[in-house]
C-alpha cells in the first residue's frame, strides 16, 4: 500500500535514505516535510516500510527529490509503483528530477516511467554529470 508518510514513519525512512547518502537524516530533515505544505513522502508499506519518495510541489511541477527502496526489497517494482503513484495523483502539469549518469538503474526506472532528458549539468558531481529529467502529464 502507498501512503503519506506520517511522523512516526520518519526514523525508518531515514533508514532506507542511508542507500542514497551517509549522512541522509541530517542532510534532507524529514521532520521539516511536516511543517511544509508544499514537501511530501510517499511510503509503500506493506508488512513494514519497503521504500519511499520524497516530492515536492510548485505550483505547475512536482520535483521528485529523492527515492528509495530498502536492498532487501529492491528490483520487485516498488520504486516503479512509487512513482506511478505519484504520476497519477499529481495535479501539476509536469514532474522533474535530476539523477547521476553513472546510475543506470535509476535512469532505466524513469525511462520505463516515461521521463526523458531534458538537460545535462557537466560534471556537476565532480567527474559525473547531472542529467535532468521530467514526465509531463496529461489531465484527463
Amino acid at each position: 500500500m502507498i501512503r503519506e508518510a506520517k511522523a512516526e514513519d520518519i526514523n525508518r525512512v531515514n533508514e532506507i535514505g542511508l542507500l542514497i547518502k551517509d549522512d541522509f537524516a541530517n542532510v534532507y530533515k524529514l521532520e521539516d516535510t511536516f511543517n511544509q505544505d508544499y514537501s511530501h513522502i510517499l511510503v509503500y508499506d506493506e508488512n513494514g516500510i519497503k521504500g519511499f519518495l520524497q516530492y515536492e510541489d510548485h505550483f505547475e511541477i512536482t520535483d521528485i527529490i529523492n527515492i528509495a527502496v530498502d536492498k532487501n526489497n529492491q528490483h520487485e517494482g516498488i520504486g516503479y509503483k512509487l512513482i506511478e503513484y505519484l504520476i497519477k495523483n499529481t495535479n501539476a502539469d509536469k514532474i522533474m528530477l535530476e539523477v547521476r549518469d553513472d546510475n543506470q538503474n535509476a535512469i532505466s526506472l524513469y525511462n520505463k516511467c516515461g521521463f526523458v532528458e531534458i538537460h545535462r549539468r557537466v560534471k556537476y558531481y565532480g567527474d559525473v554529470d547531472a542529467i535532468i529529467m521530467e514526465r509531463m502529464i496529461e489531465h484527463v
